[in-house]
């Protein structure tokens, strides 16, 4: 194992190790109320231009690769349930500039300059200040990069569907990854979109469903607090049904101020620091039925992510994967390059870090490499796409014939 950049943690056998971004306790950080409903504490002010954007290329070969990238199906390139345009050229170490750290590069510097009006969007989906069947009339415009790296736009929509940023597989070491890059272990579960608002907790699906509703201890959760109607919270969880438990990845708002436009080290800190504060929202109650805990962050050396896969897990459900978030990214909803995602049994391979023999264990028996493995992830999608794609089709034909259309 390589040596971090001296950054050692030491190993544990019968503890998980601590929390590397975890505020003090008794550190007072409650904002002051503003009217611009912004997150406290933080002055944003224009953003400087990136430096160190790549360079042209030329020459018929960099053409041809250009318009390879170009005329691609998808717009989300690494999406987990589609193949990489560049899928062949998978390497575990770069060389340079790969495509997807281009792209890393072009979000990082584009999201300096969005001028979304993010505190209208999170106060409409904490309020349903929306009808969701004429949202199209109600959109506000968004920009987007498509698979060649260009700015699009597109349209805000304000529904509770596809809030939620969502992971790339990471087919690549990021070359920044030790000083730019945060860690979370995600345990197995259903990822949630959470928005407490009105005196009750509504979770819903990453399809825009609604599938729980409750009373809860966030701000705005329940009709026994004495805050104000613009009291809400909305958080990005994934749901542990066995211990009822909601496992907080990110939080996109707290008690009315919104936190999209803050990168994502500041999120992550913050969240910490009110779960400090309020320990009674991870305690299950009549008026608090589920558990809410954040889940801990780590540094993403070798050290520290070898002690993090070597010692017991920081929860009671069986790993899932690895999330690494870059450091700057906001909030964004939809698929990014700027989080990375990674069964834990491919760490020895892409890393070059050992893990625990129960995380190797999952590893599928016909497991022949990441770029075999996700390969057949592709294949698979496909198959239950054109599946479900027949199955709707043979329903309208069927519903052609009774005279049903």
């Amino acid at each position: 194992m390589k040596p971090s950049d001296g950054n050692t943690i030491p190993h544990s056998s019968d503890k998980p190790p601590e929390v590397e971004l975890n505020l003090r306790p008794g550190v007072h950080m409650s904002p002051p109320r503003a009217t611009a409903r912004s997150p406290p504490g933080l002055s944003h002010s224009p953003g400087n231009s990136m430096v160190g954007s790549p360079p042209t290329r030329g020459g018929i070969d960099d053409l041809a690769d250009s318009f390879g990238g170009i005329f691609t199906v998808s717009n989300t390139p690494n999406d987990t349930n589609r193949p990489h345009p560049r899928f062949s050229q998978y390497k575990t170490k770069n060389s340079g500039l790969s495509s997807q750290e281009i792209r890393r590069v072009k979000l990082l510097e584009h999201q300096k300059l969005k001028r979304d009006d993010l505190v209208n969007h999170a106060r409409a989906l904490a309020m349903g200040d929306f009808d969701e069947e004429k949202e199209d009339m109600e959109e506000d415009l968004e920009e987007d990069m498509d698979t060649s790296g260009e700015v699009r736009h597109r349209r805000l929509r304000k529904t509770y569907k596809n809030q939620l940023m969502l992971s790339e597989w990471l087919v690549e070491v990021p070359e920044d990854l030790t000083t730019k890059w945060l860690l979370i272990l995600c345990p197995e579960g259903r990822r949630n979109f959470v928005v407490a608002a009105n005196g009750s907790t509504k979770v819903y699906s990453k399809s825009g469903k609604q599938v729980k509703s409750f009373p809860s201890n966030l701000p705005g959760g329940n009709r026994n607090q004495s805050r104000g109607r613009h009291t809400y919270t909305i958080l990005d969880c994934i749901f542990s049904d066995t211990n009822g438990i909601f496992y907080i990845l990110d939080m996109m708002a707290w008690d009315g101020y919104q936190y999209y436009d803050c990168d994502t080290e500041f999120r992550l800190s913050w969240v910490q620091q009110k779960f400090i504060e309020n320990q009674d929202l991870t305690v299950r109650s009549r008026i608090n039925p589920y558990s809410f805990q954040p889940l801990p962050v780590y540094q993403c050396t070798n050290d520290s992510i070898s002690t993090a896969l070597n010692s017991p897990m920081p929860f009671k459900d069986n790993l899932d994967g690895l999330l690494i978030y870059h450091r700057q990214v906001h909030y964004m909803p939809g698929k990014t390059p700027l989080v990375g995602w990674i069964k834990g049994f491919m760490v020895p391979e892409l890393f070059d870090v050992q893990v625990c023999e129960d995380l190797m264990e999952q590893k599928p028996p016909e497991y022949g490499g990441m770029k075999t493995y996700l390969k057949k992830t592709y294949d698979r999608v496909d198959r239950l796409k054109k599946a479900d794609e027949e199955r709707m089709r043979a329903e309208q034909e069927n519903a052609m014939d009774n005279g049903q259309i």
